[in-house]
């Protein structure tokens, strides 16, 4: 009863939050259009949000205003809670699962020796997207287009990275794989990679591969902290 209380009451905080939301959003006082918004993004410091307004629809998506009118953000709200609040045998995060089925895929691949077939084919099937979109944004704006398109503006990597943090080109990151590698080993021991067989048989030749498609150069500097320069 008590948890299912907890669900309820965040439930009516959504509704209650969206519906403030929209309400804000409909004021005549508080409503901008993207012109508006990217001249205040890049007057508080951001990245500049003019690419927002060059590039495809789909780029300017989360900027429309419907995130609030969104029905499941109960339901989003509740798996919050739930894998936040559990940490045994270890802290559980948002990107628990998909670490995990890298992990088991790259250890997979590595053990058989495809790992560069492997991460030919991730970049051959995923690269029509840098190609599409990721690529006018670098003829555009530059270089660090790759890396904001790369890494903090693609939704995978909101799951992915818990935080990225954003300098004039290069972004850095914790490493999401060596926590729950380290974790997986301690308690099964089960796979057969290093974590040197992350860095350098998955992460640099996906990145490596992405930006040639983008037609730029990038260094990769791995650790807990992984780095990543466009040059």
């Amino acid at each position: 009863m008590t948890t299912y209380r907890k669900e309820y009451t965040m439930t009516e905080h959504v509704t209650e939050t969206s519906s403030t939301v929209k309400t804000a959003q409909v004021s005549p006082d508080t409503n901008i259009d993207r012109r508006d918004f990217a001249k205040k993004a890049i007057a508080a410091g951001l990245l500049s949000a003019l690419p927002l307004l060059a590039l495809p629809e789909e780029a300017i998506a989360w900027m429309d205003g419907k995130f609030a009118e969104r029905e499941d953000l109960a339901d989003a709200m509740k798996v919050l809670v739930k894998t936040y609040s559990d940490t045994r045998p270890y802290p559980h995060k948002f990107n628990d699962a998909l670490v995990k089925a890298q992990l088991r895929d790259i250890d997979f691949i590595v053990g058989k020796g495809l790992h560069k077939e492997f991460a030919q084919h991730y970049v051959d099937t995923l690269g029509v997207l840098v190609n599409k979109y990721i690529k006018t944004g670098v003829e555009k704006f530059g270089k660090d287009i790759f890396l904001w398109g790369t890494f903090e503006r693609t939704s995978c990597s909101y799951q992915l990275y818990e935080h990225i943090d954003i300098s004039d080109g290069q972004r850095s990151f914790p490493c999401p794989f060596k926590p729950i590698l380290d974790q997986i080993q301690k308690s099964m021991g089960s796979y057969t990679i290093t974590w040197d067989d992350i860095h350098n048989k998955w992460c640099k030749l996906v990145w490596n591969g992405f930006a040639e498609v983008a037609g730029v150069k990038i260094k990769v500097i791995p650790g807990e902290t992984c780095k990543v320069q466009v040059v």
